[in-house]
C-alpha cells in the first residue's frame, strides 16, 4: 500500500509534537528556564520535521521488506 506526501507530513507532525513536549521538559531539567526550553524545543523541533519527511519518503521507495500487491490480492 502507498502511501501519500500528506500522510508523511502528518505522521512526522503528531510524531514532533510527542517529541517537542519530551525535548521541552528535558531541557528544561538541564537549564530551569521555560523560555531556553521553548527555543531550544522549536528550533530542534523544525529541523527534526525535516529530516523525518525525507527520511520517511526515502524509506517509501526502498523495496526490502515489501509484499508486491499483486501477492496481496491472491492471499485474499
Amino acid at each position: 500500500m502507498a502511501s501519500t506526501y500528506q500522510r508523511s507530513l502528518v505522521k512526522g507532525v503528531f510524531w514532533e509534537g510527542i517529541s517537542f513536549i519530551i525535548t521541552t521538559i528535558a531541557v528544561y531539567f538541564f537549564y530551569g528556564d521555560i523560555v531556553t526550553s521553548l527555543k531550544f524545543s522549536i528550533i530542534l523541533a523544525l529541523i527534526k520535521l525535516v529530516f523525518f519527511f525525507i527520511h520517511e519518503r526515502a524509506w517509501k521507495e526502498v523495496r526490502w521488506g515489501k509484499i508486491p500487491e499483486k501477492a496481496v490480492r491472491s492471499r485474499k
